[in-house]
């Protein structure tokens, strides 16, 4: 499952889940893998045009431990 980091750091983490209960660091951790780069929004159609600002708060990843998501 691709997740942005934001909503990542709300699930469990797959390694402490057997041990104790921990929730996920996101890039914080050496297994998070990113699955994109990192996306460009135009501030004034939205959409990928020529004024460009990053946005990495958008940018999707997910936890290696578990192996690589079916995209």
């Amino acid at each position: 499952m691709l997740v942005n980091e934001i909503e990542a750091k709300d699930k469990w983490c797959h390694m402490t889940i057997a041990t104790q209960i921990s929730k996920c660091l996101g890039s914080e951790c050496m297994a998070w893998r990113w699955a994109e780069y990192t996306p460009h929004i135009c501030e004034k159609c939205g959409a990928e045009d020529a004024e460009w600002i990053d946005k990495p708060e958008q940018r999707r990843g997910y936890c290696g431990l578990p192996g690589i998501p079916k995209f």
